[in-house]
């Protein structure tokens, strides 16, 4: 375990924003895990935590304390069971889970980031979510000390959101998953159905997926019915929720920019580095968007990336 300074958090995420902490370390194990700790501790530094990077926005100021990512990818498999390390990639999990077999990942095949940021933000895709396989979550409570394991329930999963994501306190360490036996053929067409409309209908450029949740038709019903109705009319209503690109698209911002952030032309919910953005020009541009649909229609949009360093 090798603590830097000063390290520059670019590569390390996939919207490619320069972002420096004031310390860094990667993390593989428990016992590297809790000498992290030990060491900010110590020094009286904050902390900070990530695992795959593929949902975060980091400060463009130096973000004070010590930044910890959950690195490394390891996973085991037992009957239709898989327990896995929090660092493991949700690609590399989907694929090893379709060649034995074992569906219910097949949404999953394509999408960066790891399993730990997944189960954090409950990731799903195609009418699926993480929190349908999760069965045990073991994390460490760093208020507490202690490690502590909790099951589906208790992780409280939620449209994009889990405990982990209300009590910051909690790091998710390992995983267990229960799968559904399927046939390897079906899986494997499926995941592929799945990757390539992924790539034909979300931006190549640097981006961190989706930065709005979608909207619950039960909220735009109450908040403004005429649209919650005129859109349910028009079918899109998916799930019981609304495409936020859809709207976005219907105000004209798809290639609004803001410095070198842009609204992607391809996906309106998607906001793409178009090779020398700022945080403070995607975060501009996240506000501008946000203040045109509540103009427009009386809507609060909710960010599904996450913000780290202010």
């Amino acid at each position: 375990m090798e603590i830097k300074k000063n390290y520059d958090l670019a590569l390390l995420t996939t919207f490619k924003v320069s972002g420096r902490a004031e310390f860094f370390v990667a993390v593989k194990n428990k016992r590297e895990l809790l000498a992290a700790l030990n060491w900010a501790e110590a020094a009286k530094l904050p902390v900070w935590f990530f695992s795959g990077g593929s949902n975060i926005l980091f400060s463009g100021n130096q973000v004070k304390g010590l930044v910890v990512k959950i690195s490394g990818e390891r996973y085991s498999v037992k009957g239709r069971v898989i327990s896995a390390w929090a660092g493991t990639g949700l690609t590399k999990l989907a694929k090893a889970a379709g060649e034995r077999g074992l569906a219910g990942l097949e949404w999953a095949y394509g999408v960066p980031g790891s399993l730990g940021g997944a189960v954090r933000g409950n990731a799903g895709a195609y009418g699926s979510e993480i929190a349908r396989a999760v069965i045990e979550v073991v994390a460490y409570d760093f208020k507490k000390n202690k490690f502590v394991k909790l099951n589906n329930r208790a992780c409280r999963f939620g449209y994009r959101q889990s405990i982990f994501k209300q009590k910051k306190n909690l790091i998710i360490l390992n995983l267990k998953l229960k799968l559904n036996q399927g046939q390897p053929e079906e899986i494997k067409n499926l995941s592929q159905r799945n990757f390539h409309h992924r790539l034909t209908t979300k931006p190549k450029q640097s981006s961190a997926g989706c930065i709005f949740k979608n909207l619950e038709y039960k909220k735009v019903l109450k908040a403004n019915r005429a649209l919650a109705l005129e859109l349910a009319d028009e079918g899109l209503v998916r799930d019981g929720k609304i495409g936020v690109g859809y709207l976005i698209d219907q105000l004209g911002l798809k290639g609004e920019t803001c410095g070198g952030a842009k609204v992607s032309q391809l996906h309106a919910n998607f906001i793409v580095n178009t090779g020398k953005a700022t945080a403070a020009d995607i975060k501009s541009l996240i506000n501008l968007v946000k203040k045109e649909i509540k103009n427009k229609y009386k809507i609060n949009l909710e960010e599904e990336i996450q913000y780290f360093g202010g």
